[in-house]
């Protein structure tokens, strides 16, 4: 039994240490032999143990207690700082087990190597609060200092000012240079920004940028301020061999004309920034409460939505999801289009998020939901498809009957339905949330996190939450494969999605080099422009037959 159970202890998965009464070690796992020290077994505790380890021997032993809960320390192993996990455990063991002098009070360490695992959540925490292009402020954190800004008395007196920037022509420099070079402008635009000294600089979207600084606008209304970033941003920027020059446009807010509540002053800004980016010419402009062009727009296009709701006027295409090793299209996107009888096509960059402010995406998303479901259950070939949710579909509506109404009606499989869920929705935790998502997994629906990475991404959401799949974010992806640091972000997520059991797919594929690094890191499924473009039902159905004419032709021909 002895040797049993010294062979066990060698070769456990964690490192284990066990230590006797007179603090000698008696026997060690082969992990703890190769992290701090070949010669453990014999020698004492003092001799070979770092100094957290030793001291928490020493007390356990001496006191006769064992540790509360497991210690996290950093310890130098090889000459290498490394984090780890410990315990100490105490057991008894008296003359009748084993020999006289192995007698008495043993202690043993167990610890595990979490370095690679706290890097990684590290790294996670840092996207959430920051634009992982720039390094700028993520969205969340940005309102978040406004937050605490204005949490305190002093603040409250003193007040805040934010102002949004606008980035114009910037396509322009996508276009002619290419991407990298517009990655490049980017970042030195945050650069300048921040030389204006203020608390903080944020990225809240592709060309949009925020500033916060203390004290309200002053008499001028804001803009000599606003004038002298704009006189930063459009400046000409060099680019290596390159000269690049943008236009800005700023919309700007303070905590005395949109009160203190951070949403409120980042909208305000916005409204502003919106009207100045219908002018011509860099400019900005202040937020006043006679500003109601938004408002008016928003109403109008609530009209507009309810009306093409009542008149049918949307429709569903699908993207194909790929088998990035066999090329065989495993399941679609549901997404929705909208033709208007007099504007035509209207993107749904515009009208998803109206339909979000209005509250009509209830209405819209269980549209969907219903027309895809109905589509793709009669087609042949039985691949899976994905309908994104909006979270006030799970907040304000029933979606658990909204899913189980459209699997009813068209005799969709539950297990051939996915849904996608966004990050946001997890901000919230509402245990009612976690409770439909649960529901709706247990009877068959998978459920995905889209947009993976750009938002309020946690470990401790993917372990607690019941999410099947992990969609990694294109903004990602399309730094593929020249990016190392997005491919060190993804090789992390598909590392930290086997270990935990979820599938990954890849969004915004655009050639073969991204589709084969992908595939060699370890993700099976891709989406994106490489393999089709988002049609009707239609295409992807010829898509479809057209895969099933070639597969029977290719065993016809070897039969």
């Amino acid at each position: 039994m002895r040797g049993i159970l010294t062979r066990v202890v060698a070769d456990n998965f964690d490192g284990v240490v066990v230590v006797d009464h007179n603090k000698s070690i008696r026997a060690a796992s082969r992990l703890a032999e190769e992290l701090l020290s070949p010669e453990l077994r014999g020698t004492h505790i003092a001799d070979v143990l770092p100094a957290p380890f030793r001291e928490a021997l020493d007390a356990a032993l001496d006191s006769g207690r064992m540790m509360d809960a497991v210690s996290e320390v950093v310890i130098l192993c090889n000459g290498e700082r490394r984090t780890v996990e410990f315990v100490v455990t105490l057991s008894d063991v008296d003359a009748g087990e084993v020999s006289a002098q192995s007698a008495g009070r043993v202690a043993c360490l167990t610890f595990r190597d979490v370095t690679e695992r706290r890097q990684v959540e590290h790294r996670l925490t840092y996207l959430a609060q920051h634009d992982p292009l720039t390094g700028a402020a993520s969205r969340v954190k940005f309102v978040e200092t406004i937050g605490a800004l204005l949490g305190t008395p002093t603040g409250r007196v003193r007040g805040a000012s934010v102002y949004l920037i606008g980035l114009s022509r910037l396509k322009t420099v996508n276009d002619t240079l290419g991407h990298a070079y517009g990655d490049a402008l980017l970042k030195q635009v945050v650069a300048r920004l921040e030389l204006s000294g203020p608390i903080s600089v944020a990225r809240l979207e592709g060309n949009a940028f925020a500033v916060l600084r203390e004290g309200l606008l002053g008499e001028d209304g804001g803009v000599g301020f606003a004038e002298t970033l704009i006189a930063e941003v459009v400046r000409p920027y060099t680019l290596d061999e390159h000269r690049a020059i943008i236009g800005a446009r700023v919309g700007m807010s303070d905590s005395d004309l949109s009160g203190s509540a951070p949403d409120a002053l980042v909208s305000h800004a916005g409204v502003a920034l919106s009207i100045a980016s219908d002018q011509s010419g860099n400019r900005a402009l202040a937020f006043s409460k006679e500003m109601d062009t938004r408002i008016k727009s928003k109403q109008d296009m609530e009209i507009a939505l309810r009306a093409a709701l009542a008149r049918e006027e949307f429709s569903v295409h699908y993207q194909p999801q790929v088998d990035l090793e066999t090329g065989e299209v495993t399941g679609v996107e549901a997404l929705a289009r909208w033709t208007h009888p007099e504007l035509g096509s209207v993107s749904p960059a515009k009208f998803i998020p109206a339909a979000e402010e209005t509250g009509l995406i209830i209405e819209l998303g269980r549209w969907i939901l219903h027309a895809a479901a109905r589509e793709v259950a009669g087609w042949p070939r039985p691949v899976r498809l994905s309908v994104n949710v909006s979270p006030l579909q799970f907040e304000l509506g029933d979606i658990v009957a909204d899913v189980r109404s459209a699997l009813a009606q068209s005799g969709l499989p539950a297990e051939r339905l996915q849904v996608e869920i966004t990050e946001s929705l997890l901000v919230t935790e509402a245990s009612q949330i976690t409770e439909k998502l649960r529901v709706l997994r247990a009877e068959g629906v998978g459920i995905a996190l889209d947009d993976f990475g750009t938002g309020y991404s946690s470990l401790s959401y993917l372990g607690r939450l019941p999410v099947d799949t992990i969609k990694i974010d294109q903004s990602f992806v399309r730094g593929l494969p020249g990016d190392g640091e997005a491919s060190a972000i993804i090789r992390a997520v598909l590392m930290l999605s086997e270990s935990l059991g979820k599938h990954v797919v890849a969004e915004g594929i655009e050639n073969q080099d991204q589709a084969w690094l992908l595939r060699l890191a370890g993700c099976r499924t891709g989406q994106g422009y490489f393999f089709s473009r988002p049609g009707p039902a239609q295409d992807i159905l010829a898509q479809l037959l057209a895969a099933e004419h070639d597969r029977l032709t290719a065993v016809t021909r070897v039969g």
